[in-house]
């Protein structure tokens, strides 16, 4: 009897248990710790664009029936702040997963410290190709970022060099550049992959000036511009605020066209930031735009700006979609696992709401039909046009009225 009793007692204690485990796991709150420079536009989509992708989640009964709890820590887009940022996250607030991010250097410098901690990094904006390549040299040191923003800087300077030889070479004629980067360290790996890619397509870079982010006056620049005859500015600029070139080039009616990367002209109030000067100024989008990229792309779009009154940046569409990624991969792996989801994730095809999301061997996107593809827009009357890739395009390219044709 009483060996009855000992294994009838054995037996409700492992269902309380299993019962128990249960509860718990209904009830575990998964941690996502995002880093962003949480004052400046690029941080600030960070952070919308986050709590509007947990809200939906939790809303729809969470992941796997977990809540998903934010815990947000302010780099500031600086490498040193980044790194006190990234230890809060890590080691205060205990996250189980990372996302967010901005700035290469900050990224570079915080990820020594997700690495030792062995956490995921679903990485939405560094674009410095370095940090790929830290994967491929060390894949079981470093196999835990994965680059789910932006293509890298190769990639996205590569966008850049086909559509200008497609557009402004081939449409318009244009053979002679001149490049303006800033001192950021992506804008530097573009440049320098400007100077070997433009040339290769029959382009011809006549000038080069990398700039502080904090200059005001490009009159100097301009001066060079106009004398070496170039047909085209490109500038990479995100830590500039962008107004600058853009109101001199209007203002001195510059006879080239304006285009390439500044992440301030990708936001929809640079219209008033400029007073619309920005208008005929073509902005390369390197992750999402209002076009139907894929079915989620619009509704997304519209939804922020409903909630926000202001467009989101690339790093918004970014953090959105890191969300919904990790979503999904818990999902189809059924764990929680960091090693597990590791596993699943490159072997994942996920469509986001900026595109298609799949890795290469060093957890970089894929860049193309099958993978990420940066939109080209032109600001024509307060809004961002779609020209290219064509099957996005929304409108047709305006030749600002000053320059000859």
């Amino acid at each position: 009897m009483a060996r009855k009793i000992f294994i009838l007692s054995a037996v409700c204690f492992l269902v309380f248990l299993g019962l128990s485990a249960q509860v718990y796991a209904q009830g575990k709150v998964i941690k996502m710790g995002v880093t962003a420079a949480l004052q400046k536009e690029a941080g600030i989509s960070i952070k919308y664009a986050a709590e509007m992708a947990a809200q939906e989640i939790n809303a729809a009964g969470g992941i796997l029936g977990h809540k998903v709890e934010l815990f947000f820590a302010d780099d500031d887009g600086i490498a040193e702040k980044g790194v006190t940022a990234i230890k809060k996250l890590l080691f205060g607030d205990k996250v189980d997963f990372v996302s967010g991010g901005w700035m290469s250097g900050v990224g570079l410098a915080q990820a020594p410290h997700i690495f030792e901690a062995k956490k995921l990094w679903l990485s939405g904006g560094p674009a410095t190709p370095k940090l790929g390549k830290m994967v491929g040299e060390n894949y079981d040191k470093n196999k835990y970022f994965f680059q789910v923003g932006c293509v890298n800087s190769d990639f996205f300077a590569l966008d850049m060099s086909i559509f200008v030889e497609e557009f402004f070479k081939k449409e318009l004629k244009i053979t002679k550049v001149a490049l303006l980067p800033e001192s950021s360290v992506w804008a530097r790996e573009m440049a320098a992959f400007f100077e070997k890619e433009l040339p290769k397509r029959g382009l011809k870079i006549v000038y080069t000036d990398v700039f502080d982010p904090k200059r005001t006056d490009f009159s100097p620049q301009f001066a060079q511009i106009r004398s070496k005859g170039a047909g085209i500015l490109l500038t990479v600029q995100a830590l500039s605020p962008g107004v600058p070139i853009t109101n001199q080039w209007a203002d001195t009616k510059l006879p080239v066209h304006q285009a390439g990367y500044s992440l301030n002209s990708q936001v929809s109030d640079f219209w008033d930031k400029t007073g619309g000067k920005c208008q005929y100024e073509s902005t390369q989008l390197i992750n999402g735009a209002r076009a139907p990229i894929s079915p989620k792309t619009i509704p997304f779009y519209d939804k922020y700006v409903s909630a926000y009154k202001l467009s989101p940046t690339y790093t918004g569409f970014a953090e959105y979609d890191a969300l919904y990624l990790l979503k999904a991969a818990v999902e189809e792996a059924k764990s929680l696992d960091t090693e597990v989801l590791i596993k699943t994730l490159e072997k994942m095809r996920y469509v986001g709401v900026a595109g298609v999301i799949a890795f290469d061997k060093n957890h970089e996107l894929k860049y193309g039909p099958e993978g990420k593809q940066p939109v080209w827009a032109q600001w024509q009357d307060g809004k961002q046009v779609v020209l290219y890739p064509k099957q996005w395009a929304t409108g047709k390219y305006i030749s600002p009225p000053w320059i000859k044709k």
